[in-house]
């Protein structure tokens, strides 16, 4: 049974809502001690059913949503969502938008090209010749993602994902890699891994506090999309989170580094391209089932140092007095002072940490998006532009904001892996930064 055949039976029996299915094609492989320990080729079909009714105190909403098979359980569910908006009440609403049809809406989903499996053993390869245990998991995934509403709006888009990841593994310590792109440098990370537990062969020992720390691009994505994710306006508005104005407002227009930072989302970046259009299926403080269908383009939260924007639906934008935004999904970030690799920057810099990747990251107070989390697989010393010897890990605590506020120097922007959220985000670019005062709070024992 096509996509569209259960699209239509569940839309057909609301009179306001939507209906969003996603056809998810992946193939997978994982291996631990350089052996390949699973590999697995999945289809999965999940429709989600959005249904408006009106209710005597306003407007009722409710989602359901299941992984299904025929026309009959599409309809099932959707009578299962109008049951329970009539028992609902949500005080966010707008009129649902008529954004048009796309001209490949009744066309089934793609899978993965059949070569796709030979790829990935070939990246693994790379890594499995080398001469250190080895663990990591790589997977390519095709989803296609179908939005249909009464108000008629027909969109469809596909979406590649690639995400690869190795550890490497000795007495010495460990060091981790990750790319969001099939055209990484495969050999020559696996040979900085080599290089990078040589290193950790020759020990250090460092205190904890406030220390210079150079983070990867990967690890500033992963504290980044957390600000992202974050950067909810009604949250602002309501005094909730950083982005709130003492005294009331929020600190749209506020200089939050000195420096020409600018962080986007554009579906047109090239190399990690999304949807368009916005899918929603559930409502938040940010976003709004009946935004779905609003064009999507370039968005900034922070441009030149100032914060920008703020993430708002319609509904919550008109209640507060703030533009609707939007984020595609990617995240990425440029530093206009920023310039030449992480090795440059390592080379530009007098003392340092080195920090490889982070992970365990939670928040500790949304009054200033205090962050902790622990350091994983790689903290260095860095000497006089080199990289002279490991360091324990530590647990940080840092404030996003004033993270932004302590760059001191930064690398050009490259496509990464963030290693915390891959599960959940896997489109970023990010420079490697330099930071001042990076708090070091704590030894840990972990490895």
């Amino acid at each position: 049974m096509s996509a569209p055949d259960l699209i239509h039976a569940a839309l057909d029996r609301l009179g306001e809502g939507a209906v969003v299915l996603r056809e998810t094609h992946s193939q997978n492989v994982r291996w631990a001690n350089s052996q390949v320990t699973t590999n697995g080729d999945m289809w999965s079909t999940n429709l989600t059913v959005i249904a408006a009714l009106p209710v005597a105190k306003g407007t009722g909403v409710a989602v359901m949503s299941g992984q299904l098979a025929d026309p009959p359980e599409a309809a099932a569910l959707a009578d299962q969502a109008l049951t329970a908006a009539a028992e609902s009440t949500d005080s966010d609403r707008a009129d649902l938008l008529d954004a048009g049809t796309d001209a490949g809406f009744e066309e089934s989903a793609p899978a993965l090209e059949q070569d796709t499996p030979a790829r990935l053993v070939s990246a693994l390869g790379v890594f499995l010749d080398a001469r250190t245990p080895q663990f990591g998991y790589a997977e390519a995934t095709r989803s296609t993602t179908y939005l249909a509403t009464t108000a008629g709006t027909r969109h469809r888009h596909v979406q590649d994902q690639f995400r690869f990841e190795a550890s490497a593994r000795d007495a010495s310590g460990s060091t981790w890699w990750g790319t969001n792109t099939w055209q990484a440098p495969f050999r020559a990370a696996a040979a900085q891994q080599t290089q990078d537990l040589a290193v950790q062969r020759k020990r250090e020992s460092l205190d904890p506090g406030r220390h210079p720390v150079i983070l990867t691009p990967g690890a500033v994505a992963d504290l980044l999309i957390y600000l992202a994710w974050s950067a909810s306006g009604r949250d602002a508005a309501e005094g909730h989170n950083v982005f709130a104005k003492p005294g009331g407002g929020t600190r749209i227009g506020d200089s939050l580094t000195q420096r020409a930072v600018t962080l986007f989302a554009d579906p047109g970046y090239e190399g990690l391209q999304s949807a368009t259009s916005v899918v929603v299926e559930a409502n938040s403080s940010m976003e709004s089932v009946f935004d779905n269908g609003m064009a999507l383009g370039r968005q900034a939260l922070i441009t030149d140092g100032h914060l920008t924007s703020l993430r708002a639906s319609r509904p919550t934008g008109e209640r507060f007095g703030l533009p609707p935004v939007y984020l595609a999904d990617n995240l990425i970030m440029t530093d206009e002072q920023g310039h030449g690799s992480l090795a440059d920057l390592i080379g530009r810099t007098d003392e340092a940490v080195l920090i490889n990747c982070l992970w365990y990251i939670r928040e500790v107070d949304p009054q200033n998006l205090l962050l902790t989390g622990l350091t994983r697989d790689g903290v260095y010393r860095v000497r006089n532009g080199t990289v002279v010897a490991g360091l324990p890990n530590f647990r940080f605590n840092v404030s996003v904001p004033d993270l932004l506020h302590r760059i001191i120097d930064a690398s050009a922007t490259v496509n990464c892996l963030p290693r915390e959220w891959a599960d959940w985000f896997t489109r970023t670019a990010m420079p490697a930064l330099l930071i001042d005062g990076f708090n070091l709070s704590s030894a840990s024992d972990a490895r």
